[in-house]
């Protein structure tokens, strides 16, 4: 197996997906460089930031995690930009394993909730990004995954690019409820790949806190500046 990685290595170079740089043995998606220089948030920060302000006083919302800032200067954007428009779920898995590593000292939900895809979109991508970071969260917290507790009805452009009221507005009444009991009394921890107005995860927020003594937490891989 080693022969034949080492093959495969020669003629097809393994590249660190932020600086592109050759990656070493042992190195997977992110070159030691990259990984001591890396922008970690500041979730203790994040917990009174002025995304939880946005919310209704009666959404129950604890704090917000995520794993790294980024802005579009930054390399670090490349990761984001490898699961969306690369389809590499891989790397979206490897990363929620990292968050979950770096939270899960603080972390007390009881299920994680990834943001739904439109059917469409998901046969377009290939996969829900979001599905597969919380794949790597739960390996690390040991926490179940609720994924057929809400869903996505409305196919939504992209919402790169738009104002925060046209964000809002994109994701309207996009998502559906379709068994509240399984989540009643349970702390969910949301997750998304990157919160820059909020206007999805808090769309999304907003429909599940219908559901009996729900409490909420945040989490996404990245966070803008």
């Amino acid at each position: 197996m080693n022969i034949f990685q080492n093959l495969s290595d020669l003629f097809f170079p393994r590249l660190c997906l932020s600086c592109g740089r050759s990656l070493s043995k042992g190195e997977k998606f992110i070159c030691t460089f990259c990984l001591a220089d890396f922008p970690m948030s500041n979730n203790a920060y994040q917990a009174k930031d002025k995304l939880l302000c946005t919310f209704e006083e009666n959404i129950k919302l604890e704090t917000v995690y995520s794993l790294f800032y980024y802005n579009k200067y930054s390399r670090y954007r490349e990761l984001i930009r490898a699961i969306k428009y690369h389809s590499n779920g891989e790397l979206a898995t490897y990363l929620g394993s990292m968050l979950g590593e770096y939270i899960k000292e603080e972390c007390s939900a009881d299920a994680l909730v990834p943001i739904p895809l439109h059917p469409r979109k998901e046969r377009e991508r290939g996969f829900n990004q979001s599905l597969q970071i919380a794949l790597g969260l739960s390996k690390v917290l040991n926490i179940p995954i609720l994924d057929r507790l809400i869903f996505r009805s409305k196919y939504t452009i992209s919402q790169t690019g738009l104002s925060t009221e046209e964000r809002r507005k994109n994701v309207e009444n996009a998502f559906y409820i379709k068994d509240p009991e399984q989540a009643k009394g349970l702390h969910l921890l949301i997750i998304d790949d990157v919160i820059t107005t909020g206007a999805t995860i808090h769309a999304c927020v907003k429909q599940m806190s219908e559901i009996k003594n729900i409490r909420f937490s945040l989490s996404c891989l990245a966070r803008a500046y």
